[in-house]
């Protein structure tokens, strides 16, 4: 491992989902959160530079509402940190939703 690991926040409910994440990133020092709260304790926290995130989270982890709303939010706070959603919450409309997001969040770091 590296003297100075790289950081990812991993926001996901699942714990075997999770699991799973940190393996496939071993040389990283991963961070864990499973829903709004504790994703932005650690984002202030740590400062990923990515954080990879499902929509489905507590306490609407079968909608998208709570994984939108840690999102925005996320994106509000560390504007330059990369976000890779991982959702099984995977139909059109939600597609277009994050499109959106993103495109705000880009316009929003070019007025800074």
């Amino acid at each position: 491992m590296a003297d100075n690991p790289r950081k990812l926040l991993i926001v996901e409910d699942d714990p075997g989902i999770q699991s799973q994440l940190r393996w496939c990133f071993e040389d990283w020092e991963v961070i864990a959160a499973t829903d709004r709260e504790s994703a932005i304790n650690e984002l202030r926290r740590h400062e990923p530079a990515v954080v990879l995130q499902d929509l489905g989270l507590p306490p609407d982890d079968s909608g998208v509402t709570e994984g939108f709303a840690t999102l925005r939010e996320i994106l509000k706070l560390a504007p330059f940190t990369k976000v890779v959603v991982v959702t099984g919450h995977g139909d059109q409309s939600n597609a277009r939703l994050l499109h959106l997001v993103s495109l705000k969040s880009r316009f929003q770091r070019r007025r800074r």
